[in-house]
């Protein structure tokens, strides 16, 4: 997977991941735009939607019958960590909520067998779940470059 993400517009970005586009901004009270969902949003949203495809993939494997499948989401960041003003805050979310919401005539046991299976199979999940090393590096180029 490759993909590039580029400061558009003040705090917007695009990212694109071949021919797709996905814009990123911040709300207009921290300096954004307000026309697409901040970067933590978009998170949450590709979590939800991991969770909802890994679902639907072992569903129609396993031959278990889903109508409609969602995930909400919520979570909350503490401003400190972002700025930097507490060392012991987290910058990022401490605790994620996701509840599946499955609309199925399957038995209980079959959603929640597609539940431990997402929680095991979903990559998403599993990125949020465990530490996953990124190799944080840069290029500077002249300004007439970029």
């Amino acid at each position: 997977m490759l993909g590039r993400t580029q400061q558009v517009d003040g705090l917007r970005s695009e990212s694109r991941f071949g021919d797709l586009t996905l814009t990123i901004d911040e709300p207009v009270n921290w300096g954004g735009t307000g026309t697409a969902p901040n970067p933590a949003e978009a998170m949450l949203a590709a979590l939800g939607a991991s969770i909802e495809v890994t679902i639907r993939c072992y569903a129609d494997f396993l031959g278990i019958q889903v109508k409609s499948l969602g995930v909400e989401l919520s979570a909350e960041m503490n401003s400190q960590g972002f700025f930097g003003l507490d060392a012991s805050v987290r910058a990022g979310f401490p605790v994620i909520s996701a509840t599946v919401k499955i609309a199925s005539e399957e038995e209980p046991e079959a959603i929640s067998k597609l539940l431990e299976i997402a929680g095991r199979c979903c990559p998403v999940l599993d990125n949020v779940r465990h530490p996953t090393e990124v190799a944080l590096s840069f290029d500077l180029v002249k300004p007439s470059e970029d």
